[in-house]
């Protein structure tokens, strides 16, 4: 890297995550693992009515939104994180309703417990499963 250090791999920060307040350097050295590249939201894709996200070989686009997401602001980056987590989720009425079946499984359980794997099959970018 520019620094001297060689470019950061994942295996950099298994079990020494960076914290969330060190200097940015430091933070985007962390995001930056693996990586060639990023991209810049800047005006041009605010402006844009349509952000296409390509999946390409070893890509994986199904992951957790923060996986992408870098903000400079180490306080702007935790409130948005919050936010999503607080916020961003089914409305009541679905909640509700897969409480009961939940509920309604564990009822017709032996022990009375329900544990689930949800498995998506062919419908993705792997359509060989």
């Amino acid at each position: 890297g520019k620094d001297g250090r060689p470019h950061p791999r994942y295996e950099d920060f298994e079990g020494k995550p960076t914290p969330v307040d060190a200097p940015i350097e430091e933070r985007m050295r962390e995001m930056l693992a693996e990586r060639d590249d990023i991209c810049i939201y800047d005006e041009t894709l605010q402006n844009a009515k349509v952000i296409h996200f390509p999946a390409q070989k070893e890509t994986r686009l199904l992951t957790h939104f923060y996986a992408f997401v870098f903000f400079a602001d180490w306080k702007a980056d935790l409130w948005s994180k919050r936010f999503v987590r607080d916020h961003l989720r089914y409305i009541d009425e679905i909640m509700c309703a897969a409480a009961r079946v939940v509920q309604a499984v564990r009822r017709r359980s032996k022990t009375g417990s329900y544990d689930s794997l949800h498995v998506r099959r062919g419908d993705f970018q792997y359509k060989k499963t």
